[in-house]
């Protein structure tokens, strides 16, 4: 088959005959006249069609510049030509249509009566469209030989003669600077990398008994081997899993409310949470820790303890935003939207959602591959955390046994199953009625419409008392362990929803898998008796999927390094970057499946490479050649994340509570909940605990996230910004929470010692990691004698040495303060 645009050229010329025949007055309003495909019928597919309708390009799923329009099924569910049928063929229905919706072409250059007929007669004929000889193929599209889709490459590391390189991720690297003719920056100090590392791993400052251990561990056993000895430490460390949980909560964008128009809090949420830290600490495979986010309510569980982990786990797809305040009118098509936008950009780096209206415009996917992903999560049954008008939750999992389950709810079972049921109903009567008015209208009158909507809105009334009745009677069962978790409820292949409408169904669509990842589609026997969301993580998960590996491993890659291999980490598709070593992606992907997919060792390789012990030291000639350090040449500096700011505050005032949290925030009795969209849940309980363990809310993110770049919880966030804004500055010198903290240290200092050079020492190595040099104890001093001056005091009698006391905290704690706004302090080398 020609390309869409050699075909164009070529029916060019039958385009000039076609119109002079009309032009003497030939028409087909006779059926059984001769139409000859490409004389008469192709210039109209090439001027009014194609460029929306090509291979390029198939909108509603169809293509007409090829002969597979006779039979395919278009999005609507219609076939757009049925051979010898005009009457049931959507073409003719589409080109006859007034409704702007529905009309085509859709942009005021509609059919001549001469070319309408044309078609009719065409089909009546049989619709031939004969197959070109010389081109029965289609053409290549970019998207079959772009690097994403394309298998994993078992690449060899190249040589290094040199000997610069330990590890094969030198090799990579220092191919690819060499050729570009780049120098390498030096080694970095050990102390920086120290640093460096254990800011890395565990989001926390190394403690100046560590610092002196990793500098003796150097000088005994040498740097590769100190090395080495410090990343299993951190590894171990309890840490770690909050550090790498917080990355990963950024990813699904988790929070403690749900994102509607109340934002109604989930108590239960921290759940989810703690399961992300544990599997992390656990080095759970992250093909499992996958899987068990998508289907672990399906997977099989030798004891209850394993089953609610499994079904915490699928607190990632209940996790999903909640929207609107209306039970009758409730958008849960958009809460499925933004599963498969989060599934897709977290596990797959694609960007899903664009095919949610209509085939994505630059990547292999199609509107009909995305309602074939929709209905896996169509037929999953959400938790519903409560809205504005349905002030009570709903479906969330038990986490007791069956046999507790049932007795704790059997006195409130038959009635919560009696109001489910006659809730669902009026749903549903609602549901069919605005489905039959939005195909109505297209052709009614004014009154009509009136009629249909004032019926539809006594439909939604009644719903919504029965919402009420259900939300109440809730409220009354009291409360026992649950889980914010999804389950299986009726299995249902989705509808196309046209131009993302639900109320314009289209065709029907099996479950399946995109193409380009491998096209899977669940089997009649499974997709009639599940969800097939185990199947699903089958597919995501596989080792044939090209994407999977490689997204997680640029993740990794990207949070050591500041810039993944693949700068647009959540997008591989076309329009994202290309890696900057497409080589060394893949061979660390084939690494990763080979290791069992432990992400822990993927820690080991990429922090005991060389290239991550590069300082951060700049040179201007590779500047010139490289401005962005795509190849590797230094290490980039980065700023400490919000979290590791106020953590390594809390450190070194000695206030930071380290004990996990365990329990759930203190929010309001749920009998006493009243949220409404004028008045959401704003409530917030701050703690000690470790900023991973803060409460996240999603409609009033809290001002010192904004202030330090912190994640946005509504949607993925692949990569924080790192910002340098004058409030930044403002918050060091007028927060009371880093005064307080100030404060605190300065105590621990003054109880250290009563030697001023000591408790300098001292306040360097804990915030700085490193001892200070002459020059600053001089600047020291002379800051803190200045400012005892500036502090001394005129009272007298019995205060005077309390007042002695306090001032001498001051003076020190304005050094702390001081010290906490150093570069060398907020950023890492």
């Amino acid at each position: 088959m020609l390309r869409s645009d050699q075909w164009l050229r070529r029916m060019g010329i039958g385009c000039a005959f076609s119109m002079a025949v009309l032009s003497q007055g030939h028409a087909f309003g006779n059926e059984s006249a001769e139409v000859d495909f490409e004389t008469h019928v192709a210039p109209i597919f090439r001027d009014h069609c194609v460029e929306c309708h090509s291979a390029d390009d198939q909108n509603g799923g169809l293509r007409l510049d090829h002969p597979s329009a006779i039979t395919t099924e278009g999005d609507s569910g219609k076939h757009l030509i049925v051979s010898g049928d005009p009457r049931n063929s959507e073409i003719l229905v589409r080109v006859l249509s007034n409704n702007e919706d529905d009309q085509m072409p859709p942009d005021g250059d509609r059919l001549t009566d001469q070319q309408i007929d044309t078609l009719r007669a065409w089909i009546s004929a049989g619709a031939d469209w004969p197959q070109d000889p010389d081109h029965s193929g289609d053409p290549i599209n970019e998207s079959e030989t772009h690097w994403a889709f394309r298998p994993l490459w078992h690449a060899t590391p190249p040589s290094d003669r040199s000997g610069w390189s330990v590890s094969p991720i030198d090799q990579f690297v220092a191919s690819r600077r060499s050729d570009a003719g780049l120098t390498t920056a030096n080694d970095a100090d050990p102390i920086a990398f120290l640093r460096r590392a254990t800011y890395d791993l565990t989001g926390l400052p190394p403690t100046p008994g560590e610092v002196d251990s990793f500098l003796q561990r150097h000088k005994q056993v040498g740097l590769d081997q100190a090395i080495r000895e410090l990343v299993e430490r951190l590894l171990a460390s309890p840490s770690y899993g909050e550090r790498w949980g917080r990355h990963w909560m950024d990813w699904v964008r988790y929070a403690d409310t749900a994102g509607d128009n109340s934002d109604y809090p989930i108590p239960q949420a921290y759940l989810y949470r703690n399961y992300i830290i544990e599997s992390l600490n656990q080095d759970v495979p992250y093909d499992r820790f996958v899987t068990e986010q998508l289907a672990g309510d399906l997977l099989p569980a030798e004891s209850i303890v394993q089953r609610n982990r499994q079904l915490i786990a699928t607190g990632y797809l209940a996790m999903a935003r909640r929207f609107g305040s209306l039970v009758e009118r409730y958008p849960w098509h958009l809460t499925i939207e933004d599963t498969i936008d989060n599934v897709g950009k977290t596990m797959l780096g694609m960007t899903l959602a664009c095919a949610r209206c209509h085939d994505h415009k630059f990547d292999p996917v199609s509107t009909r591959e995305y309602y074939g992903l929709y209905g896996f999560f169509a037929s999953t049954r959400y938790p519903f955390p409560g809205i504005e008008l349905f002030k009570a939750q709903q479906d969330f999992a038990s986490l007791l046994d069956p046999a507790a389950t049932s007795k704790h709810l059997s006195e409130y079972e038959p009635k919560t199953n009696k109001l489910t049921t006659e809730l669902n109903q009026q749903l549903e009567r609602c549901r069919v009625q605005a489905v039959e008015n939005a195909e109505r209208e297209k052709s009614c009158s004014l009154d009509e419409k009136r009629k249909m909507r004032d019926e539809l809105d006594g439909m939604l009334i009644k719903a919504r008392r029965a919402g009420e009745k259900l939300a109440a009677h809730l409220r009354e069962i009291p409360d026992y362990p649950t889980a914010y978790a999804v389950s299986d409820a009726v299995a249902t292949n989705a509808r196309i929803q046209i131009k993302g409408e639900p109320t314009r169904p289209g065709g029907e669509v099996v479950r399946g898998f995109p193409a380009v990842l491998g096209g899977q589609t669940l089997d009649s026997e499974t997709a009639a008796q599940s969800s097939g969301r185990l199947q699903l993580a089958n597919w995501v998960t596989s080792a044939d999927n090209p994407l999977f590996a490689r997204v997680i491993v640029n993740r990794v890659w990207q949070k050591h390094f500041g810039t993944g291999l693949v700068a647009s980490t959540s997008d591989f598709g076309l329009r994202g970057e290309k890696p900057s070593h497409p080589s060394l992606l893949d061979y660390l992907a084939t690494q990763f499946i080979n290791d069992g997919y432990s992400i822990k060792q993927l820690h080991r390789q990429i922090m005991t490479s060389r290239t991550y012990r590069l300082a951060s030291i700049g040179d201007p000639d590779n500047a010139v050649k490289d401005p962005g350090n795509r190849l590797l040449w230094k290490f980039n500096r980065q700023r400490l994340d919000a979290e590791s700011i106020r953590d390594t505050l809390l450190v070194l005032a000695g206030q930071l509570d380290t004990a996990p949290q365990t329990e759930p925030f203190p929010f309001p009795k749920k009998s006493d909940w009243s949220f409404t969209q004028h008045h959401p849940f704003k409530g917030d309980y701050p703690n000690q605990k470790r900023s991973v363990y803060q409460l996240t809310k999603r409609l009033t993110v809290g001002t010192y996230l904004q202030t330090f770049d912190g994640p946005d919880p509504n949607v993925c966030t692949a990569e924080r910004d790192q910002s340098v804004t004058s409030l930044q500055a403002l918050y060091f010198f007028n927060d009371d929470f880093l005064h307080d903290q100030s404060l605190q240290f300065a105590d621990r200092l003054l109880e250290a010692s009563s030697e001023q050079g000591e408790r300098i020492d001292v306040m360097f190595r804990k915030i700085l990691n490193r001892p200070p040099d002459e020059d600053e104890i001089k600047l020291v001093s002379s800051h803190l004698q200045s400012a005892r001056a500036a502090l001394e005091n005129t009272s007298a009698g019995g205060q005077v040495a309390n007042q002695r006391a306090a001032n001498k905290r001051a003076v020190w704690a304005s050094v702390i303060r001081g010290m906490f706004r150093l570069n060398e302090f907020l950023y890492l080398d």
